[in-house]
């Protein structure tokens, strides 16, 4: 695997970029020096594990395509569960101090998206556990991003009007153009 191709691809096909997919718990996150990086990197564990188990599901649900959500969710559903209960044998003090990157990861739909998106496209298990992780890694280069300029976009020198999410979705919307235009 070339390095610098997939961290790349991360930035240039990133979810948040791309299709919006996280948008609002990349906001969230970002306004937390620790929250920012937990959160990333939950996300990262699962569209990683979510998009395998796609791979290994599409097949199954191809007769049916108006199932695969479902299944989907079915799957995000247990992996939030092991997710909480492996935290849980950790200790009562690892538990409670990881949880809420559990609890508002799981159910992003930047994992249902790469779930879908790597079902859609037909990927083999291991091809599907890069396409996860590169989508993982690009939230995460993300959230850094946004967590540069957060204070700037929140500050009182932007007209109240956009200050704050108004300002995050014009300059993640530029940001998006910039990227679409390297992609092409």
């Amino acid at each position: 695997m070339n390095l610098p191709v997939f961290l790349i691809g991360a930035l240039t096909s990133n979810l948040i970029f791309t299709r919006a997919l996280g948008m609002s718990t990349l906001v969230v996150s970002s306004k937390s020096n620790r929250d920012f990086i937990g959160t990333g990197l939950a996300i990262t564990l699962f569209t990683t594990i979510g998009a395998f188990f796609a791979s290994l599901l599409t097949p199954f649900t191809d007769a049916v395509p108006l199932l695969r959500p479902l299944c989907y969710l079915t799957v995000i559903a247990l992996l939030y569960v092991a997710a909480l209960l492996i935290l849980h044998a950790c200790g009562q003090a690892v538990f409670v101090r990881f949880r809420k990157y559990i609890h508002i990861s799981a159910f992003n739909c930047a994992v249902l998206g790469a779930m879908l998106l790597a079902g859609e496209q037909l990927l083999s298990p291991v091809n599907a556990l890069l396409y996860g992780l590169q989508a993982g890694i690009g939230f995460l280069i993300a959230s850094f991003i946004l967590k540069a300029v957060y204070p700037s976009l929140t500050s009182e020198q932007v007209p109240a009007s956009v200050r704050g999410y108004p300002a995050i979705l014009i300059y993640m919307g530029i940001l998006a153009m910039a990227l679409y235009q390297i992609n092409q």
